[in-house]
């Protein structure tokens, strides 16, 4: 009884092994390159077996390499190129097949797409209903009022020497209060003060501070009664 126990095992070791070598041999090694029609690389290529239900992906040099089965069919597929399959000869010997595989462009002519600035039909009719022509006059005055707002803008420019002195107060007042609260001049009567006298002498204009011109008094000598 032991004999043929152990002949059992020794049996079922062997008939394992052999068909552990089979399914070795069975499987193949697919390596290739993603080209197109002109022989122009296709890189990052969508690859998937069928059989093994397994997939990989092409490199950035159409470079890829998959393990399938005789008789297999392995779908290639990528962004802008119809999907092609790939079917392995069932009749094929070894253990590695080369293939290049071929990608044909998939291009899709579509109709001429109008970009409007309105959502939905609703706006876009409320729109051409309410759409009235600009009076001529208004037009002016609103270009008129442009121009001003950018006359205004480029006088109230500083002058080098205002800016520099603006960025030294600057770096002094950093300093000054550096790992406490910044200083927040908006509730500093002092600096309104000294901002509204700066403005009152020219400091946003392009010109140097108006000074203070001193009258002279004259006096008049009275004459002498007789």
């Amino acid at each position: 009884m032991k004999r043929v126990l152990v002949i059992c095992v020794i049996l079922s070791v062997a008939l394992a092994k052999l068909t552990a070598q089979a399914v070795e041999k069975s499987f193949i090694q697919i390596d290739g390159l993603t080209a197109d029609e002109s022989g122009y690389i296709v890189p990052d290529v969508s690859i998937y077996s069928k059989h093994l239900k397994r997939g990989a992906a092409s490199d950035h040099r159409g470079i890829f390499s998959i393990i399938s089965v005789p008789g297999d069919t392995i779908f290639f597929s990528a962004i802008g190129y119809k999907s092609t399959l790939l079917t392995i000869p069932s009749t094929i010997t070894g253990n590695h097949y080369i293939t290049d595989v071929m990608m044909v462009t998939d291009t899709i002519i579509i109709g001429e797409v109008l970009v409007l600035p309105w959502k939905t039909y609703s706006e876009f009719k409320r729109a051409v209903v309410e759409n009235k022509t600009v009076d001529p006059l208004i037009a002016n005055m609103e270009y008129n009022l442009a121009l001003v707002e950018q006359q205004i803008w480029s006088d109230t420019r500083p002058t080098p020497g205002q800016a520099y002195r603006y960025t030294m107060q600057q770096m002094s007042d950093n300093l000054y209060t550096r790992g406490q609260m910044p200083v927040n001049n908006l509730l500093n009567p002092f600096a309104w003060q000294k901002f509204i006298k700066g403005v009152k002498n020219g400091l946003l204009k392009n010109e140097e501070p108006a000074t203070t011109k001193v009258k002279k008094v004259k006096t008049r000598k009275k004459k002498k009664k007789d």
